[in-house]
């Protein structure tokens, strides 16, 4: 079995994430081997234990990666595995980039400087009407467009991509052969045929769920080199994939609204934070710019070249009192839990957490897993 074969096996395994699937590369040396592995060896991997070892087993067993290439090959999609050329160099580079990417469309738009596009499912007309003009603008000027295929600023933002005869990813939430929501289907269609790429991580018959949606915005990120919030109230799911774009390293960009418009509260909230405040292309440029180093361009013919790597600057400009107290105690020691922050620092713990939002888009902090803060390396 090729390690592409074993990759898009694990891939078909409930419950086998990434960080699970490479911590059996690490103690077997590859996802072949990972496969034949007997049941008490899997037992011996760290976080996996005999309930899950007993349910890899059974799921290595019953994991067809034939019959997932001939469906493949039948919908005229690609199966990328993260170890092949093709596989987008900053997604790979993310703490957990998907084992396996479902591509429907031109690969290469992987490979160009992305910019995701994101904000609320329940737009006003003027939010609309922005993400139309920053995804024609965008791609107009050579960055690939990226967004959820969601409806509302997402699907604009592809539309308006579409228009400028640019490119543009969709990334879905759930299975290429189960995309949502059915009347995007034929901008889905349209984006495949036209430049751009349809991308899952979900093997075929995956339908989307409220844990697929949250997953589904890391890959959307990972893609970028910047994220742009058009419009987001203060409990929209757009602010996960600021979360997750703040963890991978990724600028963070809003643009303002109304200040009575419910649907601006959770752009506000973020400028308010230190994200890139941004009324046109030229400030998206500006940030990316600072970011990559690089000017934007069309991919070329050849998806295997590296893309460049994000490089953490000071977007966000300089820190407050508060900020500047709450560094000063974290000190420089490798990570602390947040508990220890808030007794250090002396502020309140509801203003800590907003503070730690702040440091993490400003790129001086990071959050680990389990509360713990380090500052950025």
């Amino acid at each position: 079995m090729t390690e592409h074969q074993a990759l898009v096996t694990l891939n078909l395994v409930t419950g086998m994430g990434a960080i699970t699937a490479k911590r059996l590369i690490e103690s077997f040396g590859s996802a072949a081997a990972s496969l034949a592995a007997a049941e008490a060896d899997l037992m011996a991997v760290p976080g996996i234990g005999a309930a899950r070892a007993a349910q890899f087993r059974a799921g290595f067993a019953q994991a067809d990666w034939a019959r997932e290439e001939r469906r493949a090959a039948e919908m005229g999609v690609r199966l990328v595995t993260w170890d092949e050329p093709d596989y987008p160099q900053l997604l790979r580079a993310i703490y957990d980039p998907p084992l396996v990417l479902y591509v429907c469309g031109d690969l290469a738009a992987l490979q160009g400087t992305g910019v995701a596009v994101v904000g609320t499912r329940h737009p006003t007309r003027y939010g609309c009407e922005s993400a139309h003009r920053f995804g024609f603008q965008l791609a107009g000027a050579g960055y690939v467009v990226v967004s959820g295929l969601a409806r509302g600023i997402d699907a604009e933002a592809h539309r308006g991509a579409l228009e400028a005869r640019g490119r543009t990813v969709a990334v879905l939430g759930g299975a290429l052969d189960c995309l949502y929501p059915i009347e995007n289907r034929e901008l889905a269609v349209r984006i495949a045929r036209e430049g751009g790429a349809v991308v899952s991580e979900y093997p075929f018959g995956r339908q989307p769920d409220r844990q697929t949606f949250p997953m589904r915005n890391r890959i959307v990120s990972g893609l970028a080199a910047g994220v742009l919030v058009v419009e987001a109230s203060l409990q929209s799911g757009t602010l996960i994939t600021v979360d997750q774009a703040i963890e991978q390293g990724r600028t963070v960009m809003a643009m303002p609204g109304r200040i009575d418009s419910v649907a601006s509260m959770g752009c506000h909230n973020l400028l308010r934070h230190g994200a890139r405040l941004v009324t046109s292309v030229d400030d998206i440029a500006e940030e990316i710019q600072t970011l990559i180093a690089v000017p934007p361009t069309r991919p070329g013919p050849t998806p295997s070249a590296p893309a460049p790597a994000p490089v953490a600057t000071g977007a966000g400009g300089g820190l407050n009192d508060d900020e500047q107290r709450l560094l000063a105690a974290l000190g420089a020691d490798d990570d602390c839990s947040v508990d220890d922050l808030v007794r250090a620092s002396g502020l309140e713990p509801g203003r800590v957490n907003g503070l730690l939002v702040g440091l993490q888009i400003k790129r001086r902090i990071r959050l680990l897993p389990g509360a713990r803060v380090t500052r950025w390396a």
